[in-house]
């Protein structure tokens, strides 16, 4: 099998020196590229700038994104067959993308002004433009909430994972993400729920998930 996986946060430019990010490391992401290694397949880790990643592997390809823009140029790339080697077999959409960017300013901007302001717009819906280049690659997303109850929790992830067509959510809470501990909850597209607690746990999970994606797709095709 040949993964892709996309891990860690954008960064998208305010000026020339300072740009916006979240604060996700790559560690979950890299957890999951190692796992697939471990499994014994080929991975391609699109991982943010900064962000954490696995020691090197001759069956790893590392890629690395600032913004949501250069993110799904590489996607696309990868997912065309135009990128690193053979088209993926599944995408695991770990990365953490900003929903809007700054409206940058060329130079920098100065720092006595008594406030700054920003203006933001919408980034690229990465997942959303890959899917409508690569129709019939099997998607598993990330859907990260805070302060919801599980239920709500679930069906937001579910509504996500039906708008952009994907095989499977993982859906977790930003109070149950940490480096003690990591909460999801796996939910496929036939209603099926699994639980999974641990950075390990999710990594190994989500290797036995792509290979029964893919094996059934395989049959089926």
């Amino acid at each position: 099998m040949r993964a892709l996986v996309t891990s860690g946060p954008t960064r998208e430019p305010v000026d020339d020196v300072r740009y916006v990010s979240n604060v996700s490391t790559g560690s979950l992401g890299t957890a999951i590229a190692e796992a697939f290694l471990a499994a014994g397949h080929d991975v391609v880790l699109c991982h943010g700038a900064g962000s954490k990643r696995p020691p090197p592997s001759d069956r790893l390809t590392l890629f690395e994104f600032t913004t949501a823009r250069s993110l799904l140029d590489a996607l696309l790339a990868e997912a065309s067959g135009a990128g690193s080697g053979p088209r993926p077999d599944l995408l695991i959409h770990a990365a953490a993308v900003a929903d809007y960017a700054p409206v940058p300013v060329t130079g920098k901007i100065k720092s006595t002004e008594p406030e700054l302001v920003l203006r933001m717009t919408p980034t690229p819906k990465v997942v959303d433009r890959l899917r409508e280049t690569a129709p019939e690659l099997p998607i598993v997303v990330f859907k990260l909430e805070s302060g919801l109850a599980r239920e709500e929790l679930h069906a937001r992830a579910r509504r996500t994972m039906e708008r952009v067509g994907a095989v499977a959510v993982v859906a977790n809470l930003v109070e149950e993400v940490g480096p003690r501990g990591h909460r999801a909850d796996l939910l496929r597209a036939d209603g099926t729920a699994v639980p999974w607690d641990g950075r390990e746990e999710i990594a190994r999970g989500l290797v036995d998930e792509a290979e029964r994606i893919v094996a059934t797709r395989r049959v089926e095709s």
